[in-house]
């Protein structure tokens, strides 16, 4: 996990590292700085330069939808990453860093133990797997530039311009993902408690009625209660340090993702692309659609698991106290705990300030929403081109 995450912390999307004399994440000042002009200042000010000093056409001159809409995505994308990233830097950067030392400190608990016994725990395998294609989608995506210089001649400003700028997109993309990571991180803490959980109702299956006493059983009940409220606050916690972040995600996957489709779509109809050259620039431009959609989709798919993950625990709960004997006492004590149980079932969505849920259901309600718009677009489109 230590490997994974420092790839975020090399690309700028946090601020801190994994310190392995102090067993822990610490950030230097010193260090946040540095990150700051490289991933922040720097960037701001050549998009600026070129854009207002360099004259490159780079600027709104052909009002058209699918310039409009083009720069839109330049800058919504630009005012994301900023966002973003000095919240995670300044604001929010001491809470994410208490929650993951919380979380690394539970899962390097759970490896200890699973290592006494023989068993392997998962290293974020898949977490890994996604960064990388992630990470290599985009470095095609800056060689795929050169091209424009072949096709179409094109300038060093523009051609800096676009790099930098897809350089500043890439960020904004491992920001969501570098989120979803925190969330699989925080599913991997209530997991452990599951399979715990799961294995000890395992072994004592073959026990006789009541062969452990009542006292034993309410221990193991009150203890994964507790991991219920654990989990609960760690919920809390994440959304409290990345509400803002996720919520400007969320919109500017939404435009992003949208502009990339209409904006290619647009282009397959206007232009023939008959030149190896023209294919492999459109194929690698439509594939910033998936990228942007990608990131999403793991933030709402490490929620949704999340939330399947603690529902099933509060069930092992239940079924637990099934192993308790039948008397009054024992019952209106269960009772008490289903009610508190109940309640906290209802909440175990992330929703950054209640406007959303993140899940799958969000996800696809996103990508029917973009074939909405973009059907619109096109029928607008060969209305205006009917009328000329």
């Amino acid at each position: 996990m230590m490997k994974h995450l420092y790839f975020y912390y090399l690309l700028g999307v946090m601020n801190f590292r994994y310190d392995k004399r102090k067993k822990s994440f610490t950030s230097s000042k010193v260090i946040t700085a540095l990150k700051v002009v490289l991933h922040l200042v720097f960037p701001n000010f050549v998009l600026m330069a070129i854009s207002v000093i360099g004259k490159t056409g780079i600027l709104l001159t052909i009002p058209s939808v699918h310039v409009v809409s083009f720069a839109m995505r330049i800058i919504l994308t630009s005012v994301t990453m900023n966002v973003t990233i000095l919240l995670n830097y300044y604001y929010t950067g001491t809470k994410q860093r208490a929650l993951l030392n919380e979380c690394l400190s539970c899962i390097r608990d759970e490896q200890r133990l699973s290592a006494d016994n023989g068993v392997r725990t998962s290293q974020f395998r898949g977490s890994k797997i996604m960064l990388g294609i992630f990470l290599l989608h985009y470095i095609n995506y800056e060689i795929n530039q050169y091209t424009y210089v072949l096709l179409y001649d094109e300038k060093w400003p523009e051609l800096m311009f676009f790099v930098i700028f897809y350089f500043m997109e890439m960020v904004t993309v491992m920001n969501a993902l570098y989120y979803a990571t925190m969330l699989n991180v925080v599913h991997r803490t209530v997991q452990l408690d599951n399979e715990r959980l799961s294995n000890c109702l395992q072994e004592n299956a073959k026990n006789e009625p009541f062969e452990l006493d009542d006292p034993y059983w309410w221990r193991m009940i009150e203890h994964f209660y507790q991991r219920v409220l654990t989990l609960h606050r760690r919920r809390r916690d994440y959304c409290s340090a990345f509400q803002l972040q996720l919520v400007t995600v969320a919109l500017n996957t939404f435009i992003a993702s949208f502009v990339i489709f209409y904006v290619n779509m647009n282009n397959l109809l206007l232009n023939a692309h008959d030149n190896v050259l023209e294919k492999y620039k459109r194929v690698t431009e439509c594939l910033g659609f998936f990228s942007q959609m990608g990131g999403l989709l793991m933030i709402c798919y490490h929620a949704y698991k999340l939330e399947s993950e603690q529902q099933s625990l509060m069930r092992l709960i239940i079924q637990t106290q099934s192993k308790l004997t039948k008397c009054a006492a024992n019952m209106k004590r269960g009772d008490v705990f289903n009610s508190r149980m109940t309640i906290l079932q209802n909440q175990t969505k992330i929703s950054p300030y209640s406007l959303f849920d993140f899940d799958l259901e969000y996800f696809f309600g996103i990508v029917s929403a973009i074939i909405t718009y973009l059907v619109v677009l096109l029928q607008f489109r060969s209305f205006e081109s009917g009328n000329k």
